[in-house]
């Protein structure tokens, strides 16, 4: 699907077409997310796997990854079909992050699944 401008977005269309463009009342939201650990206490592929348990027991799906040898690892956070992340994922994801004594910093940011630059 191509990325509308925000002048496309807010042109008026119908029903049927908010919703197949996934616009307006249909908008689906992921996060955008970067992960900075500290490399003595976890290797990039412990870190990633114990990352990916944790999106997967939420259901979610994410796409990214580090480079070996680096501190931090980022990608992008979205249900597997149709559906939107909210504010109580991001709790989720804090919550989840300070539990882990590996963890440094965590940024994220809420945004337009479909239609975000």
């Amino acid at each position: 699907m191509k990325s509308l401008s925000a002048h496309e977005i807010n042109k008026p269309r119908n029903r049927r077409l908010r919703k197949k463009l996934r616009i307006a009342e249909f908008r689906e939201f992921g996060v955008d997310i970067r992960i900075v650990f500290c490399r003595e206490n976890i290797s990039l592929d412990a870190a990633l796997d114990l990352w990916i348990d944790f999106v997967e027991s939420k259901g979610w799906a994410f796409g990214g990854g580090g480079n070996e040898g680096g501190e931090s690892f980022s990608g992008f956070i979205c249900h597997p079909g149709r559906g939107t992340l909210a504010e109580p994922d991001l709790l989720a994801i804090q919550e989840w992050s300070k539990k882990q004594n590996w963890v440094k910093n965590v940024t994220q940011n809420l945004q337009d699944a479909w239609h975000s630059n």
